[in-house]
């Protein structure tokens, strides 16, 4: 069931904690702000600086314009000894300028003619350090010059030389006057002291504005947070009553969208997994009847595979014993035992003969063989017993090795089962034709009778377990089987069809073995 998660909610659960993204906002907000108010003041304060010092030399040089003619008015050819205090009504002239230090009288070549003492009682430096700042041909040049001193103590000074001119233009001494950056250095103490408190006022306003607007950007995603969280909680959808337009409200109406698909998706979940608890149960049934089978299914092929063991050597011992009884004449003693040998011999291949190891698993043990050799050597312990007695046979080995990676035991069971398979369709008499050649990567090996041949509908039901078409009584119907399962374990494959004298052909394909190192060969091709 939905319901709705108002903001009392969300701010219960997300109120112990400021939220991470509420904690950057704020300081990311403020610390720029605060960068931008600590730039803008800065570069305000130096404009302001520069301002003031402008005006601080503006007004030295409109001060020199009205003072330098005066001072020609009391020096008219007599100049008092230097640091002699100049008349009063000139004191009061030079009082208009209260950051003046001193003022003096040089003649155009740069002779010092007078030199007052100092106008500024407060300033603590001495006299003789500013003159002797040589003004160099600044007094000689017939326009005012205007240039900032600092002292060692870090004084500094306007150094303002004005020119003075006679009657008839001639350029008759030059006014050096000092002024002082104390007056200009209070303005601009007392600007940036309104500077600071503007700056406070700012930042605390900054400060608060972050905070408000890290809370209102906070406050829905810690909503959407919370709601987020009891979904992977795994309680039901929550709806958020967010109605904003922004990216925010956006995202609240897709939480919400999402937290509804969630709830329809949740009721198929249930209704599905009930059909599937269901099936399930189904399921567990035809399981359990399916281990019975195969239970069943294994047994046989245990008593099929040991049957089959016993089926091979019971046939060698039956036609070494045919051939022993021919040794000997009728009515020999020896040759009754020979015919209860090959009578309990024969009984024992009817009960084992048609019972092959289907479901044999024991592992193979691979080494490097030469199918030539192989199908040789299966020939020749056939070829003696008596079903292979009036056989033909055409036999055609490759004119090269073909060596494959196999077990030879199980490769040699294969040729056994077909050949047999073969003989037995003849019923003794007729051709059986072995033929081993290369083709491409593989071996393929080539079995064929001239029998009745193999009926078109059971091509593929021959190598199906227990599907046999012989006379019953004859055999199992394992023996295809087993030899389609022997040759798949080789990674070959094996396929039947008629042949083109009207009997049966099976064809057997194994992959030719490379040069790979196996464990269990020689020692000229082992990584043992």
């Amino acid at each position: 069931m939905i319901h709705t998660l108002g903001v009392g909610d969300h701010e219960a659960q997300a109120h112990p904690v400021m939220s991470t993204i509420s904690r950057k906002l704020f300081f990311l907000t403020a610390s720029l702000q605060v960068l931008v108010l600590a730039i803008t003041l800065g570069l305000l304060e130096r404009s302001q600086a520069r301002q003031w010092e402008e005006h601080l030399h503006t007004q030295a040089q409109a001060f020199a314009r009205l003072a330098t003619p005066e001072l020609l008015r009391f020096f008219r050819g007599t100049f008092p000894p230097s640091q002699q205090p100049p008349p009063g009504e000139l004191r009061e002239l030079l009082a208009f300028n209260q950051d003046l230090v001193q003022f003096s009288l040089h003649a155009p070549s740069g002779r010092l003619l007078y030199a007052s003492p100092l106008l500024w009682e407060q300033a603590a430096f001495v006299v003789d350090d500013l003159l002797a700042v040589d003004p160099g041909v600044r007094l000689q040049q017939p326009r005012v010059s205007v240039k900032p001193l600092e002292l060692a103590d870090g004084e500094r000074f306007v150094d303002l030389i004005h020119p003075a001119f006679g009657p008839t233009g001639e350029h008759v001494l030059s006014v050096r006057y000092l002024i002082s950056y104390a007056g200009t250095r209070s303005l601009q103490a007392a600007t940036r002291a309104d500077y600071l408190r503007i700056a406070l006022i700012a930042v605390l306003t900054s400060l608060v504005l972050a905070a408000l607007m890290a809370r209102w950007v906070s406050r829905p995603v810690r909503q959407l947070t919370a709601g987020a969280r009891a979904l992977a909680r795994g309680e039901s959808p929550q709806r958020l009553q967010l109605r904003g337009r922004d990216e925010i409200g956006a995202l609240a109406r897709a939480f919400n969208d999402m937290a509804t698909s969630l709830a329809d998706k949740h009721r198929e979940l249930v209704e599905k997994n009930a059909a599937l608890a269901a099936a399930n149960q189904d399921l567990r049934q035809m399981q359990d009847s399916l281990v019975r089978a195969e239970k069943l299914a294994a047994i046989g092929q245990l008593a099929a595979g040991v049957s089959h063991e016993i089926d091979n050597p019971v046939g060698i011992i039956l036609g070494y014993a045919e051939l022993l009884r021919e040794e000997f004449p009728a009515g020999d003693p020896r040759r009754e035992d020979v015919e209860v040998i090959i009578r309990e011999c024969q009984r024992c291949r009817r009960i084992t003969g048609g019972l092959l190891g289907f479901a044999r698993s024991q592992p193979s043990r691979l080494e490097r063989l030469d199918l030539n050799g192989l199908a040789a050597e299966t020939q020749g312990s056939l070829s003696v017993q008596k079903l292979f007695r009036e056989i033909a046979w055409t036999t055609c080995l490759a004119p090269e090795p073909l060596l494959v990676a196999g077990d030879a035991d199980k490769l040699k069971q294969v040729l056994i089962n077909l050949l047999l398979n073969a003989a037995q369709a003849l019923g003794g008499q007729g051709e059986i034709r072995l033929e081993l050649r290369r083709a491409g990567d593989y071996a393929e090996i080539l079995v064929g009778d001239n029998g009745p041949g193999i009926a078109p509908a059971d091509l593929e039901r021959v190598f199906e377990p227990f599907y046999s078409t012989k006379e019953r009584g004859q055999g199992t119907g394992l023996g295809l089987a087993v030899c389609r399962k022997l040759v798949e374990e080789h990674g070959g494959q094996v396929s039947t069809s008629g042949a083109a004298d009207g009997g049966a052909l099976f064809r057997v394909l194994l992959p030719l073995a490379g040069e790979e190192k196996y464990f269990d060969i020689g020692d000229d091709n082992s990584i043992a």
